[in-house]
């Protein structure tokens, strides 16, 4: 018998507030084909640059595909980090939503005026990238920094938080954030 998911989300209850800590979402193959991956970007790039750096003048096809190949690898580099060290970290309370995500640098948190937040809801994100991951299908790549399955209209514009959570974790959540009434039915 398969034992119950129990979900990533660490949500700690305070006075007049909540604080919801989400891990990155590890996904295995993601992790080890970007390493391997690294490796040849490295060699790639540093073979591009001496070339460069070599040649009496500038090769304009060459800088522009080691700058494209400098974002690639960032890209990569920049998705091992945040699956291994970065997390999501939610404040909620005392009128305002406040949400950071954190890797190896400190972005200063996006903060909502909760009279503001309508519509909340949860739904997972559709992913065209899969992967096989010990015989079932998973979520494979896709942006790690906007894939919330948790949602909410803000103005005309729709916030999403809660990166890769499952839906029914995503519910439970809202559930906790509406019992200690930092969520009314306005929201909603």
């Amino acid at each position: 018998m398969e034992t119950p998911y129990i979900g990533r989300a660490i949500v700690t209850e305070h006075f007049d507030k909540m604080e919801i800590i989400i891990p990155g979402k590890k996904n295995y193959f993601v992790l080890v084909f970007f390493s391997v991956w690294l490796f040849g970007w490295f060699f790639g790039e540093t073979t591009a640059a001496t070339s460069i750096s070599n040649d009496s003048g500038p090769d304009l096809f060459l800088m522009v595909w080691l700058t494209a190949w400098t974002f690639g690898g960032l890209f990569a580099l920049s998705t091992i980090l945040f699956m291994l060290l970065g997390k999501e970290v939610i404040e909620a309370g005392q009128g305002v939503i406040s949400i950071r995500n954190q890797a190896l640098f400190f972005l200063s948190p996006k903060v909502y005026d909760l009279n503001e937040v309508k519509h909340i809801r949860a739904a997972e994100e559709f992913s065209i990238y899969q992967s096989f991951q010990f015989g079932r299908s998973q979520n494979g790549v896709r942006s790690t920094f906007n894939s919330g399955t948790i949602k909410f209209d803000y103005g005309l514009k729709t916030v999403k938080f809660g990166n890769d959570l499952d839906e029914a974790e995503a519910r439970y959540i809202i559930e906790r954030l509406k019992s200690k009434r930092i969520l009314t039915d306005k929201n909603f």
